[in-house]
């Protein structure tokens, strides 16, 4: 029993801190319940929703899910108790021409003047029609002759594996699922796993430090990373990269010296159908099959037999993730984010999803976005793009100088930190609004192996700037979501 009162200890020390630092939220389910709303979806038997349609206060339907209308009640109130509306749901229309023909796609210039803006109209394929909404739609549609033939499509765009996560709590309480005690709960689970994966590195030989160290380092983990603010609030683009982190450190975990292909592929598969830019982390499970830690040399036949079992779950989890894109948006590779407030965002509409663009605002938001001081109250005022990693984890930096440990693992830690990092870069948003640099989160795991690997001490310098971190974090826990004039645009 000795050998798991330290895992128990630290679960419920982290679940009731967190609970504790997320107050009054842990009371009832977060207001952006697109997870839910998706495995509802799910289990009628659809791809899309018609949540959006939805307004605030709007008497209930007979046919409505359990808690349905308090959700939408919830979402569209903002937290001084002013309307507002919905928030990352992607859409597009689908017309019907009144020469018969029905496309699909979005009018993006929204914010143009001109005839641009009301005429050009590009599909999901990304043909661009030009369309006259007044003029060229055929009417006649539903009940009302008048009725224009547009409709409205909207779908939940983050990839759906939380959703499925899901889908027992919906089918028992329906809206009333409290997401926040679910991430809550997922992420007191994540220091256990932290835990599994820094004994596992000594176990293995890769690491000479001791119990109390590791202590240290899953008290960082939890409190004195981003993981903090962002396990206490429910709500979809926290609750993925909770459950991202998740399955990331189970995935190196199995792909360590490539020991367990399946589970490694089935937990990297898992992972990028959570979070996409998990995906990039595969790059160390081909370190270990070709440069293992361990310097085995495996014949090319083992390496084989590896590889298939490694592909099994990815293919699969890929190829259901792929008919699942054509079967929304007509393209494989579409999860909908192109399609956020119904294409017209300037940045992606302009540059894509990814582009050297974003970079330079990526690498502050990443690395160096500072606190601004000033005389007057609050006196602290932080951008809602987030602080940079140079003050939230500044432990993280110690890194930033050579690492003495085993060669190979090192190499093959930094090739999958940088394959990571690099999407994220280029990625075109900062993953504002945000206390820190949430994206971090998705290469978090091999950051903490590398402190794990790392052969120098913890000295009390050391302990000094994680309780740094710890209290930097533990404002943003608090603050972030309840005090806005602390933070700014």
């Amino acid at each position: 029993m000795k050998r798991f009162a330290l895992p128990a200890l630290i679960f419920v020390v982290v679940a009731v801190v967190y609970s504790i630092t997320s107050w009054n939220r842990v009371l009832e389910p977060s207001p952006h319940f697109h997870f839910i709303d998706l495995a509802q979806s799910f289990m009628d038997g659809r791809l899309d929703t018609d949540t959006p349609r939805r307004r605030r206060n709007q008497e209930p339907k007979p046919d409505d899910p359990k808690g349905f209308q308090e959700a939408v009640n919830r979402a569209l109130t903002d937290e001084k108790g002013n309307a507002q509306g919905w928030n990352d749901w992607a859409s597009y229309r689908q017309i019907t021409l009144i020469g018969g023909e029905t496309v699909s796609g979005v009018w993006p210039w929204k914010d143009e003047s001109g005839s641009k803006r009301k005429h050009e109209f590009v599909t999901l394929s990304g043909d661009t029609m030009v369309i006259d909404p007044d003029t060229d739609v055929a009417k006649g549609c539903g009940e009302q002759s008048w009725k224009k033939c547009d409709e409205t499509r909207y779908y939940i765009s983050f990839p759906p594996f939380p959703a499925i996560v899901m889908m027992p709590f919906v089918a028992l309480w329906g809206y009333f699922t409290n997401d926040v005690v679910i991430t809550i709960l997922i992420a007191a689970i994540n220091a256990v796993i932290m835990l599994l994966m820094l004994q596992q590195l000594v176990r293995r030989g890769y690491s000479t430090r001791t119990t109390r160290e590791h202590v240290w380092f899953v008290a960082l983990f939890a409190f004195g990373t981003v993981t903090y603010f962002s396990s206490i609030r429910g709500e979809v683009w926290f609750t993925a990269l909770v459950i991202g982190l998740s399955l990331n450190t189970a995935y190196l975990m199995a792909a360590l010296d490539a020991r367990h292909p399946f589970l490694a592929g089935l937990f990297l598969a898992l992972g990028f159908a959570t979070r996409t830019p998990i995906l990039f982390a595969g790059m160390f499970f081909a370190t270990q099959l070709f440069i293992p830690a361990s310097g085995e040399h495996y014949p090319w036949m083992t390496r084989l037999k590896k590889v298939v079992l490694f592909a099994l779950p990815c293919v699969a989890v890929g190829v259901a993730l792929m008919i699942y894109n054509e079967a929304r948006f007509e393209r494989f590779g579409e999860f909908g984010h192109s399609y956020l407030a119904e294409g017209s965002r300037d940045s992606i509409r302009r540059h894509g999803l990814f582009s050297f663009w974003f970079l330079n605002r990526n690498l502050s938001a990443m690395l160096t976005n500072m606190p601004v001081f000033t005389a007057s109250a609050p006196f602290v005022h932080i951008t809602r793009h987030g602080l940079g990693l140079l003050v939230t984890t500044p432990v993280f930096f110690l890194l930033f100088r050579p690492i003495p440990g085993n060669r190979r693992l090192i190499v093959a830690l930094l090739a999958t930190i940088l394959a990571t990092v690099i999407p994220a870069l280029l990625y075109q948003n900062t993953g504002w609004a945000q206390f820190g640099y949430r994206f971090s989160l998705d290469w978090t795991p091999f950051m903490f192996a590398l402190l794990a690997v790392d052969a120098r001490p913890i000295t009390k310098k050391y302990i000094v700037l994680i309780l740094f971190s710890i209290l930097v974090n533990l404002f943003g826990a608090i603050t972030f979501g309840r005090a806005s004039a602390y933070y700014y645009d």
